[in-house]
């Protein structure tokens, strides 16, 4: 059985007892509210008191027997009497007294019995109150729990191939359904690799008709060959290894006999190196499919048949070299960040060396910039320089990134409306209310309106559609409002609050774009350029240090920039004096 299984039989089994003890409860409540065990108790001490009576009934007759017998007493000896007649008065005093304590008694116990009633019945009333209470906090923890279970890459930021097994995959797609069928449409021209020019031809091959080949027709083999052919085409590649030597001639000096070498190349000080093909290709594979260094080293030999393996030690080291010699490059990179208008921006937690250190990220459609960092925080920013250099004129895209708000900076921020509909979508889910969902509607109809209109030439929404948004909008967070002041859930009840509190102080820095078409509707540019160190995580566990770390920023900064601007990136790195 699953863990949600187990917890969701252990909580149930608790509810049904929690609820037959409150039925019994209540039923015991009903009683007393509707008189049965008020009736039932009465009974009980009727017969008491009925025995009471019964005695006083008999007391009265004694009594009365007593004062007829006197009365005749004292009507036939009035003189000889006078003694037995005091004793019958006193006698009668005494059951009179007794008769009066007697039916204090009853009263005294009908009190008493109220009484206890009464505080049967409160006591009974705060063990339901109690039951509720334990009830309404296993309800809130189940629906926590539930909650959990069903977070996904639609309500939070995990990653799609993160999806619990017992869950469908939430595979994002912002494409409209055409209504055609899969597959080519009718009149598409046929996409097919195009044949090369006689120029570009390497090999040719021949191939003649084998011998165990005859005529479909007759089976005759005697075939003549006609002096035509056919032709196909093949392209493919080939791993030529090239092992240069390179000459370096020594000459002599006519006027003192000096022996005078041609300088060599920093690149060949070595007596044997590998070249910068080689460097380049292991860089590539180390940086852009994240591969570790050991498959490096596979590959290169796997593909040269041998004949080029280098070491683990000489991988780890290019990287080094390699970030050394694009200190220039990442000086030009960051000056060109800063003339930009629009900068999108975010980082990530990795570890490297057990410890937790940050990834960051900066730059637009043509540029990438990344930086590591032992801590995230505002220090590493300033360091960074690139939001303190910006101006006013500039935006900023971020995943609500409260420390863009610090008053040293002056640009303008931009909120993530992909993190906000996983939020609202989250709130929705957790809480079961209505409005969220509404929000995040609006948001992907209003994007999807704005995104047609785009297609169409069109520059900005009309007024009137501007309003009905910002009149919805201003609805839609009233409810929400009004819903999470009544959220008591300890668990639900907080974010949901901080939401709807960051959706009031933010509201223009999330919903600039209705207004200006120019402003991005999330940060999904930044998120993309993050995650493919998520993916050499999980292929490397960690950097060494967080000196490896920059190095493989600064190499990442050039190949994703010269990717985003079609720039070869292994040419690229070719070009780098890597030594």
């Amino acid at each position: 059985m699953s863990l949600g299984g187990a917890m969701d039989g252990n909580l149930f089994e608790t509810n049904m007892s929690l609820r037959c003890e409150i039925r019994s409860l209540k039923r015991a409540i009903e009683e007393y509210k509707n008189g049965k065990r008020y009736l039932k108790i009465q009974k009980d001490h009727s017969r008491v008191v009925k025995g009471y009576i019964k005695e006083v009934g008999r007391l009265k007759k004694e009594l009365c027997t007593a004062h007829v017998q006197a009365v005749t007493v004292r009507n036939m000896w009035m003189d000889e009497c006078d003694n037995l007649w005091q004793e019958h008065l006193s006698e009668m005093s005494r059951k009179e007294e007794k008769i009066r304590q007697l039916e204090d008694r009853i009263w005294d116990i009908q009190r008493e019995s109220e009484e206890k009633i009464a505080s049967l019945i409160q006591r009974y009333e705060d063990q339901l109150y109690e039951q509720e209470c334990v009830i309404k906090e296993l309800e809130h923890k189940l629906a926590h729990a539930e909650a959990l279970l069903g977070r996904d890459s639609t309500n939070t930021s995990l990653p799609t191939g993160q999806t619990p097994p017992n869950k469908k995959r939430y595979i994002p797609n912002s494409r409209r359904n055409t209504g055609k069928g899969k597959g080519g449409q009718p009149g598409h021209e046929k996409s097919i690799l195009k044949k090369p020019s006689p120029d570009e031809i390497t090999d040719e091959v021949g191939h003649p008709v084998k011998e165990e080949e005859c005529c479909p027709t007759c089976g005759s083999d005697d075939l003549i060959y006609t002096g035509e052919y056919e032709e196909r085409y093949e392209i493919d590649i080939e791993v030529n290894v090239k092992k240069r030597l390179h000459k370096f001639f020594l000459y002599q000096c006519g006027d003192c006999g000096e022996i005078v070498r041609t300088r060599i190349d920093p690149n060949l000080w070595a007596e044997c190196q590998y070249g910068p093909m080689v460097q380049a290709t292991a860089l590539s594979l180390m940086n852009t499919t994240n591969a570790p260094i050991n498959k490096v080293a596979l590959l290169l030999s796997g593909i040269t048949e041998g004949e080029v393996c280098p070491s683990g030690g000489y991988i780890a080291k290019l990287m080094k070299r390699a970030a050394g010699k694009l200190d220039l490059f990442m000086s030009d990179l960051f000056q060109a960040l800063l003339t930009r208008t629009l900068l999108y921006w975010d980082d990530t937690v990795v570890m490297a060396d057990k410890k937790r250190i940050c990834l960051r990220f900066y730059g637009d459609e043509g540029m990438a910039y990344y930086v590591a960092h032992d801590k995230k925080d505002m220090e590493s920013i300033v360091e960074d320089g690139i939001l303190d250099a910006l101006t006013n004129e500039a935006r900023v895209m971020h995943d609500h990134n409260s420390i863009n708000y610090n008053d040293r900076f002056c640009f303008l921020n931009l909120e993530c409306n992909a993190h906000l509909q996983r939020d609202l979508q989250k709130t929705a889910d957790e809480t079961g209310h209505a409005k969220p969902k509404e929000l995040k509607e609006l948001i992907s109809t209003t994007i999807k309106d704005r995104n047609d209109l785009i297609s169409a030439g069109g520059i900005s929404f009309e007024d009137s559609y501007v309003e009905d948004f910002e009149q919805k909008l201003t609805d839609i967070l009233g409810g929400m409002e009004k819903d999470a002041a009544e959220n008591k859930s300890i668990y639900s009840g907080p974010f949901e609050r901080a939401l709807v509190k960051r959706l009031h102080k933010y509201r223009e820095n999330y919903f600039a774009w209705v207004r200006d078409f120019t402003i991005p509707t999330t940060n999904n540019l930044a998120e993309r350029a993050l995650r493919g160190v998520k993916t050499k995580m999980k292929v490397a566990g960690q950097f060494s240090s967080s000196r490896s770390a920059n190095y493989y920023a600064k190499i990442r900064s050039c190949i994703e920039t010269c990717r985003r601007n079609g720039i070869n990136e292994i040419t690229a790195l070719y070009d780098t004096d890597l030594e």
